[in-house]
Order: C-alpha cells, then sequence, then structure tokens
C-alpha cells in the first residue's frame, strides 16, 4: 500500500490529511460471559483495525468451568492471538490480587491466562485461587480487527 502523505523533512500535513490516518469509535459493549455476575466497565474503542477494550466483572456466585467472553466487541483477524493485555483477579476474601492476561482464543472469544514466574494456565474456576461470589476480573487489552 503506498503511502498518501509525504513524509519527507520539512512537510507539514493538514489538519484534513490528519483526520483521514484514522478515526476513533468509542463504543459500549455487551459482553456475553459464562459466569454468573454483573458486569461493570465494558467499552471498547477502535481506531482503524486497533480494538481497545476494557473490561470489569464480579461474581455473584461461586463458578464452574473455565471463565470465557464469548462475545468479542469486533472479531480478531487471527484466532489464538496470544497474549495481548493486562489485568488483574482480585480474591476479595483473601484480600488477594493476581496478574491475569487476556487472549483471543477464536475470532470473538477471549479467555484469561494466570500470569505468574514459569506458570501459564487458563483462569477456570479453580486458578489462580478458588473463585467465589464478590471475587473480580478487570482487564485491558488490544488486538487486532
Amino acid at each position: 500500500m503506498a503511502n498518501p502523505f509525504d513524509f519527507s523533512s520539512g512537510a507539514v500535513l493538514t489538519a484534513a490529511q490528519l483526520n483521514a490516518i484514522g478515526n476513533k469509535d468509542d463504543v459500549t459493549w455487551s459482553p456475553t460471559v459464562n459466569w454468573s455476575g454483573s458486569i461493570g466497565t465494558s467499552a471498547y474503542a477502535q481506531i482503524n483495525d486497533v480494538i481497545v477494550i476494557q473490561f470489569r466483572f464480579t461474581l455473584d456466585a461461586t463458578p464452574s468451568g473455565t471463565f470465557e467472553i464469548t462475545s468479542a466487541p469486533v472479531n480478531s483477524a487471527f484466532n489464538v492471538a496470544g497474549i495481548s493485555g493486562n489485568g488483574s483477579a482480585v480474591d476479595q476474601s483473601a484480600d488477594d490480587v493476581y496478574a491475569i492476561a487476556p487472549n483471543v482464543q477464536t475470532s470473538n472469544k477471549i479467555r484469561l491466562t494466570t500470569v505468574s514466574h514459569n506458570d501459564f494456565a487458563t483462569v477456570t474456576s479453580s486458578a489462580p485461587f478458588s473463585w467465589a461470589s464478590g471475587d473480580s476480573i478487570r482487564f485491558l487489552m488490544v488486538y487486532f480487527a
């Protein structure tokens, strides 16, 4: 793809050229998750093909299985794109916080991975701790549409 802008030394881009570089859309999003709870902040921004997601979720019951968001706001260009952000898993009863990382599993499914030294595992009802009502998940991620 040819570059539409003059990036030579001393060149000045016009306002119209700068505006054409990319528009950012802030959009609220209603994700579908497989654990029972309340979704707090859930929004995303799209800048051309770059998607930025902010997500917060609080459990209202003891979960089972693997945590999944089964409705990414925009499909990923890649399946199993790898870790693409960071976040925290909050164990309210133990007053403890664990590092987690979101990743794209398929074009529209997001899973979380626990992150500790030489130990990566999918976030499940028993990892990185035994989840219960009141515990929460928060993350920020970036991926390509």
